[in-house]
């Protein structure tokens, strides 16, 4: 998980939650392939897997039923797996139930130390918090639960296998209760061992008894085996399963050492980032493998860059960084690693009659049989499951922490990571530093958990990444009363709004599902909150000086709301709004218009740099004049062009100052604007590499009604 976003990304970030656009949103690698098909109906139409998300899973019959394909419907997630051909993506793209489209993309998983260099043994002596009642899901290739360390009934409490299948008419299927789910690949049973392995099958070890034991030996596990050859629809499966049976197993953790896209954007509406979001905001912890592809910079596991999963990194046993690990972007909040965990020649659990892994058995002259039982292997994905293990050994010292606070804990109590030359590792490299699982319990001992709050929708991460604020002096946010402004260094813009005894009212609109409002805390004072004029709460809004209360507003419908503070009695201090969508005038309702598309031609031009002399790269620009009248509140935009050409894309105010921009390698680039004011912007096309091209820019506005 990442720390907050710069007010910047705040406000950027927020632009994708406009749930009104009148064409469903196609991924970027969807958008690329329809770019070069024939969208011409005919009998060899070449046919496209994707993944639809629904804004309401209510109309997934009907909408699916009207195109006559097979399609595979999850339970829990408003999302549907399909094969179209693109003339039916088109239709779909322009039904008002579909929220968005992106392509079924192929994933990959990434492929006695730990427990003494982090902290892990010591804990297991001396405070013996071991993971019990834990339960983590491993999404994987699947487990092995005839191994002694892993066994069917008493550690693997559940083991699933998902099978679906778009090519065999949406065959979905979800077979429990196998011993054994993975039986070609190996890689799902070491990662489950990493997380619990009891280590029996090395109980008699004279060094340790149970030496090659998970971090939390005594947590439980339910097998999510999404196969060898991982999709997107595969993890969503995953998900899916886990979010329907999260209660029926107690799942508070659900491990990933799969992922793809190395260096690419954050993107909240991508189905995989919703799906992880759904788990977090439903109180599970969440871990990713930060990714197999570095040592460069921006080389991040796609999924891992999500603000509310937890992103880890690999070690060494020296405890320095691996090569291999991939690593984020400078002072950028998103693209950093959270921690990084042991990933290097890691023991664990082997797959019987499974492939050995690249490293090998683990040969032991005085224990032969731990050829058969334990393998060596090192990735990301060996230092994902040791955090997610590390969790359910934090959630033993103290149950009531949330998925924010476990995030908070870990990084709270890293150590520094030095290279072999003494410098130390920057944080878009290793995060916080390496996990000290001593230091987190000892930390987490001392911490009062907050999980009540949590599931009330006091969450850290909006569903866009940040959420969208509104503080006393927004001038969306309006007061009635006796209302005055003083100063305090702890509000979050350094000011209060206060109001004494009752009939005070302070109000905002938002278009959202969820909300939270924060006061300080007063000697004494009583508030009650309206969604849509219907009371919500009434509560007491005294503490001590300095505490800040937060109420938080879940659930609603993805519609306009309209939401008071009314004063009751004593004294009120309001410092903000937070919104997990988009802030609005009181009472208001939204329309999505398409507005002419503008068609172009770049000439040709190229990168230079004369001789790495810091030129500046030569390029051109091609400018174009829109006007966007009034009430509007969202600008979208998307950029398109054939043949091959590196485009960049960006929105300027009329000064030719860049509000908002899309810098990438993709083809379409979309740059989305929250608009403050009516009046003229410019369309920005940037040509770097390119032969003669033709563009198109296809834009929309949403207004305030």
């Amino acid at each position: 998980m990442r720390t907050k976003l710069s007010s910047i990304l705040i406000g950027l970030g927020m632009v994708g939650s406009f749930a009104t656009q009148a064409q469903a949103l196609l991924g970027p690698e969807l958008a690329e392939k329809l770019s070069t098909t024939s969208l011409t109906q005919s009998l060899t139409e070449p046919s496209i897997k994707v993944i639809i998300s629904f804004k309401d899973k209510q109309q997934v019959y009907n909408v699916m039923q009207s195109l006559g394909v097979p399609y595979l419907a999850l339970k829990e997630l408003p999302m549907v797996g399909a094969t179209l051909t693109p003339s039916l993506v088109t239709q779909l793209q322009n039904n008002p139930a579909i929220e968005s489209i992106y392509y079924d993309a192929p994933l990959r998983y990434y492929n006695y130390n730990s427990g003494e260099i982090t902290g892990g043994h010591f804990v297991h002596d001396n405070y013996l918090f071991t993971g019990k009642g834990g339960v983590v899901a491993v999404l994987d290739s699947g487990v092995d639960a005839t191994h002694p360390d892993l066994a069917y009934g008493d550690k693997t409490i559940q083991n699933v296998k998902l099978i679906n299948d778009l090519d065999l008419y949406g065959l979905t299927a979800d077979i429990e209760g196998l011993p054994n789910t993975d039986t070609s690949s190996g890689h799902g049973t070491h990662v489950a061992g990493t997380v619990a392995g009891s280590g029996a099958a090395s109980a008699n070890d004279p060094t340790r008894a149970n030496l090659h034991d998970g971090i939390a030996p005594d947590a439980k596990i339910v097998g999510i085996s999404a196969g060898e050859a991982i999709s997107i629809l595969h993890s969503l499966k995953g998900f899916d399963y886990a979010l329907a049976n999260q209660h029926k197993y107690d799942i508070d953790v659900i491990t990933n050492s799969w992922g793809g896209g190395a260096g690419s954007n954050f993107d909240p509406n991508n189905p995989v980032n919703k799906a992880s979001f759904e788990a977090y905001k439903r109180g599970m912890i969440v871990t990713f493998a930060a990714g197999n592809d570095g040592d460069g910079d921006d080389t991040l596991n796609v999924y891992a860059v999500a603000p509310w999963v937890i992103d880890v990194a690999a070690g060494t046993p020296n405890r320095m960084l691996a090569d291999f690990s991939s690593r984020g972007v400078p002072g950028d909040a998103i693209k950093t690693p959270d921690i990084t965990a042991p990933g290097s020649s890691i023991y664990s659990t082997r797959a019987l009659n499974t492939p050995l892994p690249a490293l090998g058995p683990v040969i032991d002259l005085d224990n032969p049989d731990y050829y058969v039982y334990y393998a060596t292997m090192s990735g990301t994905s060996m230092a994902a499951p040791f955090v997610a293990g590390a969790a359910t050994v934090l959630l033993e010292a103290n149950p009531h922490l949330s998925p924010d606070q476990i995030d908070e804990i870990l990084k709270a109590s890293a150590d520094d990571m030095f290279d072999e030359t003494g410098r130390q590792y920057l944080p878009h490299e290793v995060g916080a530093g390496h996990i000290n699982v001593k230091k987190a319990v000892e930390l987490a001992l001392q911490t009062e958990g907050n999980m009540r709050q949590f599931l009330a929708g006091d969450t850290e991460f909006s569903s866009q990444g940040a959420w969208q604020q509104a503080d006393n002096t927004a001038d969306k946010v309006y007061f009635a009363g006796k209302w005055s402004e003083t100063t305090d260094s702890s509000a979050y813009n350094g000011t209060l709004a206060k109001a004494k005894g009752p009939g005070n009212i302070a109000y905002v609109g938002f278009k959202g599902e969820r909300a939270k409002i924060h006061f300080a805390a007063t000697n004494r004072g009583e508030v009650s909150i309206l969604v849509d004029g219907v009371e919500y709460e009434s509560l007491s809004v005294s503490g001590e000086k300095g505490e800040a209360i937060t109420v938080a507003i879940n659930q609603l419908d993805d519609s306009a709301h309209t939401l008071e503070v009314r004063t009751i009695s004593g004294q009120v201090a309001l410092d903000r709004f937070e919104f997990d969508g988009i802030v609005t005038q009181p009472g208001v309702s939204f329309t999505t218009q398409l507005m002419p598309s503008i068609e172009g031609t770049m000439g040709p031009s190229v990168s230079l740099d004369l001789a790495g002399l810091g030129v500046d790269p030569a390029y051109s620009i091609i400018e174009h004049l829109v006007s966007v009248p009034d009430n509007v509140v969202g600008v979208t935009a998307v950029l398109s062009w054939q043949p091959f050409a590196d485009l960049d894309f960006s929105i300027a105010n009329s000064q030719g100052e860049d509000l908002a921009s899309s810098a990438t390698l993709d083809n379409p680039e979309t740059a989305q604007l929250s608009v403050t004011e009516a009046g003229d912007y410019i369309f920005k096309v940037k040509g770097y590499t390119s032969v003669v091209t033709n563009y198109r820019i296809d834009w929309q506005i949403v207004t305030q009604d």
